[in-house]
């Protein structure tokens, strides 16, 4: 039985460590002190910002579909899911070619040539954060020489900004990104 199209979701930052769960607890707390400030003037920029998904809410309707089949508050009937299914093009098909590859080729050993192939599926697919936060990660931690932030690095290094083989970092990709817009809400 599918209950659901592909999509998105988030677990809880239960395992996150303690420094990053504090920082997004502040992060949260920010956004929506920013968002009760400006809703008078702009409601439509502060419910972005409180947009996306909520952490606590696909791990809820994970296991309401596994307790509840398809009688789930969250299941779908099949034409549903038809509907709510992406149309998959050329781009897509391709981008996700050039990933699988790109994992493929770093798993190997070839940087040079796995890079390239992260490339052309954030070309093909400019909105996968999979695809180039997967690529980011796998040079940013190589550069930093991995440990257990080395896999938080998603970016050059400084001095490094015109070794770094992207077009784009986690930093900048994020700068770009509406309030909201990162982690979308698939469960609405």
């Amino acid at each position: 039985m599918i209950v659901r199209p592909p999509e998105p979701g988030w677990p809880p930052g239960d395992d996150y460590p303690d420094w990053l769960r504090g920082f997004l607890v502040e992060r949260d707390a920010a956004i929506e002190k920013k968002a009760s400030e400006i809703e008078q003037d702009d409601p439509e920029l502060a419910a972005r910002m409180r947009g996306g998904q909520d952490r606590d809410a696909y791990p809820d309707a994970i296991r309401d579909w596994a307790q509840n089949g398809a009688d789930s508050a969250y299941a779908m009937t099949p034409d549903e899911v038809i509907e709510a299914s992406a149309v998959r093009g050329i781009d897509k098909s391709e981008g996700a070619a050039h990933f699988e590859l790109a994992n493929h080729l770093w798993t190997t050993g070839d940087r040079d040539n796995a890079i390239k192939h992260f490339n052309e599926a954030n070309r093909l697919q400019p909105e996968n954060w999979t695809y180039k936060r997967q690529g980011w990660s796998l040079v940013g931690n190589e550069n930093a020489g991995g440990g257990e932030m080395g896999r938080f690095n998603q970016g050059p290094l400084p001095g490094e900004e015109a070794d770094w083989p992207f077009d784009s970092n986690f930093t900048s990709e994020t700068a770009r990104t509406p309030a909201g817009d990162y982690y979308p809400n698939t469960l609405s």
